[in-house]
């Protein structure tokens, strides 16, 4: 079945409130630090009930069953390049894969969502509940790679994007979690995760300073609250969480990129 027409305006990042309600629409953060050659995103699902996924048609969401089932959404860690390009490095669970499994992992030609030309895609390894996706440019190539326990990373993806590029910042490097597909939304009963973001210095990972609000991915939530303190968010549903006491906290990996 084709995808509707119809998809839902992708925001740029906005101030606090903190916490703050999203709805049709991505949820996470962006970076908001300087040009990096490498970022590092933690993520942490500790639970989550998918009531369906669905579409956006005439601007109603409709469940769609039979094209997600069982329903999912993604977990994803967005690069914009200095050249143009931008990345997708995204966890999928369920709905048309093994459950947590690294898929749709692409570079697009432009920026993500604008002309959507594929030039490179493949599937990555076994994911969990929590762990680390990274994104490096070395010697004009960039890397994908995902860790499990922020100790070693199994780099599973490259592509060369010529000299003297970099990841800058803006609302198209993020990590955010989202709808199984694009076009796609997830509503979800419940959920409460963790998010978090670094950025190489030059010579050890630091805190990247972030901000709530993502540009274009490849699909959106129906509902969900972001709080965010430091270089951390808390993404939850049905209730708001309002209190950096909530935050579980995250330790820079002790991987290199």
């Amino acid at each position: 079945m084709p995808m509707p027409p119809v998809k839902p305006p992708s925001i740029n990042p906005f101030a606090p409130p903190n916490p703050a309600f999203v709805t049709y629409q991505p949820v996470g953060v962006s970076y908001d630090g300087p040009q990096t050659t490498a970022l590092a995103g933690y993520y942490c699902v500790y639970r989550v009930d998918v009531a369906s996924d669905g579409w956006l048609v005439n601007g109603v969401y409709e469940p769609n069953s039979s094209a997600y089932f069982p329903p999912g959404y993604t977990v994803q860690l967005n690069a914009q390049l200095s050249n143009g390009y931008s990345l997708e490095d995204a966890w999928g669970f369920s709905y048309n894969t093994v459950n947590g499994v690294l898929e749709s992992i692409n570079v697009s030609g432009e920026v993500l969502g604008s002309n959507g030309q594929l030039l490179s895609s493949e599937t990555g390894p076994a994911g969990g509940d929590c762990g680390w996706f990274v994104i490096s440019i070395e010697d004009g190539t960039v890397y994908l790679g995902y860790s499990s326990n922020g100790k070693s990373v199994d780099w599973f993806m490259s592509y060369t994007i010529g000299s003297n590029t970099v990841i800058t910042p803006g609302a198209g490097t993020s990590i955010a979690i989202s709808g199984p597909a694009t076009g796609a939304g997830v509503d979800f009963r419940d959920v409460y995760a963790v998010l978090a973001l670094y950025y190489w210095n030059g010579t050890a990972w630091a805190q990247a300073p972030v901000r709530p609000g993502v540009g274009p991915v490849s699909g959106w939530v129906m509902n969900a609250w972001i709080y965010t303190s430091g270089n951390e968010a808390v993404i939850s549903w049905p209730q708001p969480t309002n209190s950096s006491t909530a935050m579980p906290g995250t330790e820079p990996p002790s991987f290199t990129p």
